[in-house]
């Protein structure tokens, strides 16, 4: 306490000493001592400094010396003195920023522009130290909005980056902005800032560039797409998107990570899902289902991954992305890649969107867009769902069910399901089933009578012995739908000559046939055909 009050007393001293400085000895003198006085970390010892005027002080001395064109050892002198004052309490910022800080960001700024001029010889300290304090600024929530609001602040930051050769003071530059940037409201100020996007996919590609600037980037585009404003803009720009796709490949995670999560955000524009779906030949579609495999990768970014599928993925892109990631010899594709997270993965969330993604596949199977999808692909969305459903857990099966139903519908798409290995299986399965209910029963049910309708399914349908016990037991069901499907399919399976012998065969489901003979005529009739072939 002693010594805080201590410091009280230098500091007031100093203030007064750089108050009345009337020559430029006296000036040099005040402000070394000003300089050596505030050179220390103790941020209780700074408010003391700030309480005494010092930051206003050294502003004002400094804005003469610049405007008089003052010799540079004093601007040296005048900036580190009040980056160290500015090491104090964010409350003292934040009262230093009302009394001083507009005029003050607007005299760094042509501090800077100086420095980079080469009007201000030696000057590697002074520009640091300037854009020091900008960043101290930029760190404080209350005023992100009217620094990046203020004239040629956001500029002067795109300047250092862009044209300083300085590391250091890049850096301090790039903290600036992504301070700044995570205030929702300034994505627009960025976005609408000249050179600001141009830069920023510059260092993205730039292979002599540091990782860490990458980095830094992909936290800004992240934090630009979290501006629902901003998302359209963005994404139309060839330029933005190819330097996402490129900071994807990095192997550090947390780029990796920050990259996906911009394109998360700009998933989210409805409008944004052609044009996400589309660029570059579909290799940035490719590139995030590729994610969702790379082995090492954490669950956080797969999950990131598939809820970026998930937005882009949907009526009038289905078929797009469908095509624009294909299996093939080398690569899964998305079809594969999405059941591989269904079956395989242990994350019950990432499961369970990854097969939100399959059913959407499926319900826009009627849509123009899916209509461009190869039979390879159709056949392995079948493949697939049979796949998931032969993992046998009560999580997935009404929806696998009712993505095999909306599929039987599409006429084109029954002979390769009663094709399919294993479809018929699973389906009958689902009669034997105690935690299958009603519903998937039904569906289950409509999936095996759309399959009978097509002739060329019948001879399928009446090999294989599980069907066929199944359609059975349903003929004396008390259930009156089930039972009603039952007999629709016996009715076509009687029609088809090479059926009619395989079914004929089975005494089991020929005796449930005589027995429903005596309720119904159409069972009759049916009876009669299959007895010619006894």
């Amino acid at each position: 306490m002693v010594s805080v009050k201590r410091h009280e007393q230098k500091s007031q001293n100093v203030v007064s000493m750089i108050k009345n400085a009337a020559t430029k000895a006296d000036t040099l003198t005040a402000l070394k001592l000003a300089k050596s006085t505030f050179n220390h970390n103790n941020k209780e010892k700074h408010d003391v400094e700030i309480n005494a005027g010092a930051a206003t002080a050294l502003y004002k001395l400094l804005s003469i010396t610049i405007h008089m064109n003052g010799a540079v050892n004093n601007v040296a002198t005048a900036c580190s003195a009040l980056e160290l004052v500015l090491g104090c309490s964010t409350e003292s910022k934040l009262d230093t920023y009302e009394i001083i800080g507009e005029r003050l960001l607007s005299l760094l700024v042509i501090v800077i522009q100086r420095c980079l001029q080469g009007m201000l010889k030696n000057n590697g300290s002074i520009l640091v130290d300037a854009i020091r304090i900008i960043r101290y600024f930029s760190q404080l929530e209350e005023v992100k909005i009217s620094i990046a609001k203020q004239r040629d602040v956001l500029p002067t930051l795109v300047d250092i980056i862009d044209k300083c050769e300085r590391y250091d003071a890049r850096v301090e530059a790039m903290h600036a902005i992504i301070s700044l940037s995570f205030e929702l409201k300034n994505a627009i100020y960025m976005c609408n800032c000249e050179g600001f996007l141009k830069l920023f996919t510059k260092i993205s590609l730039d292979f002599e560039e540091s990782p860490q600037m990458k980095q830094w980037v992909a936290v800004t585009f992240w934090n630009l797409g979290c501006e629902p404003v901003c998302r359209e803009g963005l994404c139309s720009r060839v330029d933005v998107l190819d330097a996402i796709k490129h900071l994807m490949r990095f192997k550090n995670s947390k780029t990796k990570e920050y990259a996906i999560s911009a394109l998360r955000q700009l998933s989210l524009e409805t409008s944004n899902r052609i044009r996400l779906v589309e660029h570059s030949d579909g290799l940035l579609f490719r590139q995030i289902v590729d994610i969702v495999t790379e082995e090492r990768v954490a669950d956080t970014i797969v999950l990131k991954a598939l809820e970026t599928l998930n937005n882009i993925i949907a009526s009038e892109t289905g078929g797009i992305a469908c095509a624009n990631s294909p299996l093939s010899e080398n690569n899964p594709g998305l079809i594969v890649t999405l059941t591989s997270v269904v079956t395989d993965n242990n994350v019950p969330k990432l499961r369970m969107i990854a097969l939100s993604i399959l059913i959407k596949l499926c319900h826009n199977l009627k849509n123009q867009a899916m209509l461009k999808v190869g039979d390879t692909e159709l056949v392995a969305l079948v493949a697939c769902l049979v796949t998931i459903a032969k993992t046998n857990r009560n999580e997935y099966r009404s929806n696998v069910f009712m993505a095999l139903k909306t599929l039987s519908e599409e006429k084109s798409m029954r002979q390769p399901m009663a094709e399919c290995p294993g479809l018929l299986d699973v389906v009958s399965w689902t009669f034997n089933s105690d935690s299958a209910n009603r519903n998937d029963i039904i569906d289950a049910m409509i999936i095996l009578s759309h399959l009978a309708e097509e002739e060329e399914n019948r001879i399928s349908l009446a090999s294989n012995d599980i069907f066929l016990r199944v359609l059975a037991n349903l003929l004396s069901s008390h259930d009156a739908i089930l039972k009603q499907h039952a007999e629709d399919i016996v009715l076509c399976l009687a029609l088809t000559p090479a059926s009619q012998h395989l079914v004929a065969r089975n005494k089991f489901l020929l005796s449930a046939i005589l027995q429903s003979s005596k309720e119904t005529d159409k069972m009759t009739t049916a009876f009669k055909t299959l007895s010619q072939f006894m």
